[in-house]
C-alpha cells in the first residue's frame, strides 16, 4: 500500500476546464471517495490517478514516486470498473489469474493466488463457471478478485456498484468495507451516491464543477458542511433549508423564523451572526433535528417547540418523515411512528438547534466558517 498526493492537477480539453487546481492528499491504508453529480470532474481525476488521461498541470504521487506522466502499468495499480470488464470466453479462474499470467507468473503461484482471492470473496464454487453464469453480484466480485489477486499498492473503483439493484449495493458495500479493513489497502472510489460514501470513506472529498469543495471524515462532512452545496448533496433526507431574520437578543444574537406563529430559536455560535442583523440567512437543520416533542429535550439549550402545518407524512417503519412548511421553505421533520400526525393538521414540532449551521442566502457561503 501506499500514500496519494495529488498536488494542484488541472485537466484541459481545449479553453474547457474540467479540472480546476485539485489538491488531495491521502495516507497510506485510507481509503478516499470522490463523490459529486455527473460532471463534477470525479471519473476524470479517477483516470488521471490511473494514467488513462494525461493531466495538463500539477503532480501525482503514488508513494514517493511522480507517476504524473507514467503509463498505467508502471503505476502498480490495480482498477474495479462499472462494467465489470470481465473476458466472456474466460472461466472466473482465468479471469482472475490473467493479469498474473501477463507477468509471468508462475502457474503454481497463480493458481495459489486464485484460491486465495476466491476464499476471501466466497466465489470458490464459480472457479468453473463463465461470466454469463454470473448474477451481477458474482460478477463484481469476481472483478474485484482479478484485482486483488495482483496484489498493488492502490486500488481504484469507479463506480463498481451502480449496476446492481438496491438491496445487492447495500451487501456489497458491506463486502468492499470488510475487505478494506481485512487487507488495509489504499483505495481511492468514485461514486454519485453519498450513502456509498457516507458509509465505505475515511474520507470524503466532494467535488463540483471541477474542484473540491470540501475534504473531510463523513462526519466532519455531515456535521459542517462547508457551504450550501455540500450541505444539500450529503446526507439523505438533505439538510433544510428554513430562511430565517437574525435578531437582537438580550445581548446576544438569534434566528426569528415563521412557523405558524413567529419563533426565535437560539443559534450555538451567535457571533456569526453579528454583521447580518435584520437581514435573513439560511439555517440549515437534518431533519433528526426536527422531532416530535421529548420530554427529556424540554428546557434545553437551543431546542424550542413550535406548531407547524403537517402537508405529507412517509411512514419508513423505523421513523415517519413529515413533511411541512417554514418561512415558505418545505422542511422534512424525522418523527417517531406513534407520534400521531396527518395530513392537514397542525402539529407540535421540536427543533434543536445544538448543531445548526447557517449560510449566506447569496453566497451560500456558511457564516461561521
Amino acid at each position: 500500500m501506499a500514500s496519494l498526493t495529488i498536488d494542484n492537477v488541472k485537466k484541459r480539453y481545449g479553453q474547457t476546464e474540467i479540472l480546476k487546481g485539485i489538491n488531495i492528499s491521502i495516507e497510506a491504508g485510507e481509503f478516499l471517495i470522490l463523490v459529486g453529480p455527473s460532471g463534477c470532474g470525479k471519473s476524470t481525476l479517477m483516470n488521471s490517478i490511473a494514467g488513462l488521461e494525461d493531466v495538463s498541470e500539477g503532480r501525482i504521487l503514488i508513494g514517493d514516486n511522480d507517476v504524473t506522466y507514467a503509463s498505467p502499468k508502471d503505476r502498480d495499480i490495480a482498477m474495479v470498473f462499472q462494467s465489470y470488464a470481465l473476458y466472456p470466453n474466460m472461466t472466473v479462474a482465468e479471469n482472475i489469474s490473467f493479469g498474473l499470467e501477463m507477468r509471468k507468473v508462475p502457474k503454481e503461484e497463480r493458481e495459489a493466488e486464485v484460491e486465495r482471492v476466491a476464499e476471501m470473496l466466497q466465489i470458490g464454487h464459480l472457479l468453473k463457471r463463465k461470466p454469463a453464469q454470473l448474477s451481477g453480484g458474482q460478477r463484481q466480485r469476481v472483478a474485484m478478485g482479478r484485482a486483488l489477486a495482483r496484489r498493488p499498492k492502490m486500488y481504484l473503483f469507479d463506480e463498481p456498484l451502480s449496476n446492481l439493484d438496491a438491496k445487492l449495493r447495500v451487501e456489497m458495500r458491506t463486502e468492499i468495507k470488510k475487505l478494506h479493513q481485512k487487507l488495509g489497502t489504499t483505495i481511492v472510489y468514485v461514486t454519485h451516491d453519498q450513502i456509498e460514501a457516507m458509509t465505505l470513506a475515511d474520507r470524503i472529498a466532494v467535488m463540483k464543477d471541477g474542484e473540491v469543495q470540501q475534504l473531510g471524515t463523513p462526519q466532519e462532512i455531515y456535521d459542517n458542511p462547508t457551504n450550501l452545496f455540500v450541505a444539500g448533496f450529503m446526507g439523505s433526507p438533505a439538510m433544510n433549508f428554513i430562511p430565517a431574520k437574525v435578531v437582537e437578543q438580550a445581548g446576544s444574537y438569534a434566528l426569528e423564523l415563521q412557523a405558524s406563529q413567529p419563533t426565535i430559536v437560539p443559534f450555538p455560535k451567535p457571533e456569526s451572526l453579528a454583521n447580518h442583523v435584520g437581514k435573513e440567512i439560511l439555517l440549515g437543520l437534518r431533519p433528526e433535528m426536527i422531532t416530535e416533542p421529548q420530554p427529556h429535550k424540554e428546557g434545553a439549550d437551543f431546542v424550542v417547540t413550535a406548531d407547524v402545518d403537517v402537508e405529507v407524512t412517509e411512514p419508513m417503519g423505523a421513523d415517519t418523515m413529515i413533511l411541512t412548511r417554514v418561512q415558505g421553505a418545505e422542511v422534512n421533520c424525522r418523527s417517531n411512528p406513534a407520534y400521531p400526525a396527518k395530513s392537514g393538521e397542525t402539529i407540535a414540532m421540536m427543533f434543536d438547534t445544538s448543531k445548526a449551521v447557517a449560510f449566506d442566502k447569496d453566497s451560500g457561503v456558511r457564516l461561521d466558517n
